[in-house]
């Protein structure tokens, strides 16, 4: 029964994310028998920056399916934009990742699962938590240079989530995630600063008890050169080195903040 289901569960899942970037490769049985980390492109969808992170996590050992979800629209040149702007479609394409982690953890229960969004596809993760059922739950976020609003209330996303939110932020990512985002808006359509850049506003003390209690699982980092090896600031918490030794902790630690990384192993 185990393998009728595995040879079910595959080609639901490859349409759901596409055959595209070796999705097939990273989706085998052996793969989704060990968990799943989700991978959401920014609002250029797959590109090289999404195959660093995939290769970055895949040389660490994390021997989990590895999918690239492409959740914006592929229209030639003026796409980008759009997934930027369009608010309403960033948030049904949550829901749409939300559909694809319920029915995997149907098949696979008790399975870890995480998600690692890069820019626009950081607040499609908060969006795709958010929109989980009430009792599923995923074991965390990884958020690298976030085009989301810093000022976004990140409650119900680290309601849904065992080990919580890192959120990798940038202040010297001024270009896109400052003056892009006044202008163009966020993914969540606040014009804005966004968390990728100075990372997300903290409830003060005195605010709604619940709120305070879920940003206990908020974790943000201020990115360095020394981290990312340098590079284009946006485009340099998707270095593949980064990931292998950064990322791949929070991924591979049972508790949050982990206590090691990669490297040091």
């Amino acid at each position: 029964m185990r393998l009728v289901g595995l040879l079910i569960l595959c080609p639901v899942l490859l349409s759901a994310v596409g055959c595209g970037g070796g999705n097939a490769t990273y989706l085998v049985p052996a793969r989704l028998d060990k968990g799943l980390v989700i991978i959401l492109p920014g609002i250029e969808g797959e590109s090289p920056l999404n195959h660093e992170i995939r290769n970055g996590l895949d040389q660490a050992g994390v021997g989990r399916a590895l999918p690239i979800y492409s959740w914006g629209r592929p229209i030639p040149v003026a796409g980008p934009l759009i997934n930027q702007i369009d608010f309403l479609g960033n948030r049904l394409a949550g829901g749409r990742v939300a559909d694809f982690i319920v029915n995997y953890q149907r098949a696979h229960p008790g399975k870890p699962v995480h998600l690692v969004g890069h820019s626009g596809g950081g607040g499609v993760a908060v969006f795709a938590a958010e929109a989980l059922p009430e009792g599923s739950r995923v074991d965390g976020l990884v958020l690298l240079s976030a085009s989301i609003s810093r000022t976004y209330n990140l409650t119900k996303a680290l309601g849904r989530t065992r080990n919580g939110i890192v959120n990798y932020y940038s202040r010297a990512d001024v270009g896109i995630l400052v003056i892009g985002t006044l202008i163009a808006g966020n993914v969540d359509g606040a014009h804005g600063p966004a968390a990728g850049a100075l990372g997300f506003v903290t409830p003060d003390s005195d605010e709604a008890p619940a709120k305070v209690a879920a940003y206990r699982k908020l974790h943000q980092v201020e990115l360095t050169e020394e981290m990312t090896g340098g590079g284009g600031v946006h485009a340099s918490s998707a270095n593949r080195g980064f990931v292998r030794k950064h990322v791949s902790a929070w991924i591979f630690a049972d508790a949050w903040p982990p206590t090691t990384t990669v490297a040091s192993r």
